[in-house]
């Protein structure tokens, strides 16, 4: 009578065994989870730092924006109200050296950006603080329209801002420096409007014969264009 041959058992590599139980013990006691879960925590919580920061960034460009409609509007020129306009151009100058510095150790690409797009701001900005400081008060609810008074330009600029700002969230995260840089260029070229340096170039241009008012208060406005230099 023929007997089939029986196969010696196998045996597991050495430490094998040992693996296997180690594994099935982390993932059985929800370390692994606990773990994930963690660093997905982490990083909603840095996307969400990120997010206000750079929003701020933006709220800056706009109230910088904004600062010669607050010069042009006031209804006197009292020393409170006029110290109340300087504060409020302090406050937008070390509210800019603050959002620089952090965007600096953030980002180099969208540091260059919003620190080119700050300039471009002071750059049709300035003239208009000037020519708002040279106006009288208003004293009628009908002076509030001002008109054709204020900067242009000042939303297509935020646009840039915010539309670099994309790059620093998602998959977008991850690119490199130098392509965003190039991508931002493309769409500005693309942009339908004038260079925001040659718009206060010509609005500065206009207003270089016109003096300081009476009160002097004029350089109480931020001057960004040396910070930016």
């Amino acid at each position: 009578m023929n007997t089939l041959p029986i196969a010696a058992p196998t045996t597991p590599p050495p430490g094998m065994s040992i693996t296997v139980t180690i594994l099935v013990a982390v993932i059985s006691s929800g370390v692994v989870a606990a773990f994930v879960n963690a660093v997905s925590s982490g990083m909603r919580a840095n996307a969400n730092a990120r997010r206000d920061r750079y929003a701020q960034a933006v709220r800056y460009l706009v109230a910088w924006g904004e600062y010669p409609y607050r010069i042009r509007r006031r209804t006197d020129d009292e020393p409170k109200t006029l110290s109340t306009l300087a504060a409020r151009g302090h406050a937008l100058q070390e509210q800019r050296a603050e959002v620089a510095g952090w965007i600096a150790g953030e980002s180099r690409a969208l540091s260059k950006i919003f620190n080119e797009c700050a300039r471009d701001v002071s750059a049709i900005v300035t003239p208009a603080c000037a020519e708002a400081w040279n106006s009288a008060p208003l004293t009628k609810g009908s002076d509030m329209n001002l008109g054709g008074f204020g900067p242009r330009g000042v939303d297509i600029i935020v646009a840039r801002m915010e539309r670099a700002c994309r790059y620093r969230f998602g998959i977008r995260r991850l690119m490199w420096s130098g392509l965003v840089m190039r991508r931002l260029r493309e769409w500005q070229h693309m942009t339908p409007s004038q260079p925001q340096s040659t718009i206060g170039q010509k609005a500065a241009i206009e207003v270089e014969a016109r003096t300081v008012p009476a009160t002097g208060h004029k350089n109480s406005e931020p001057n960004h264009e040396r910070n930016a230099a």
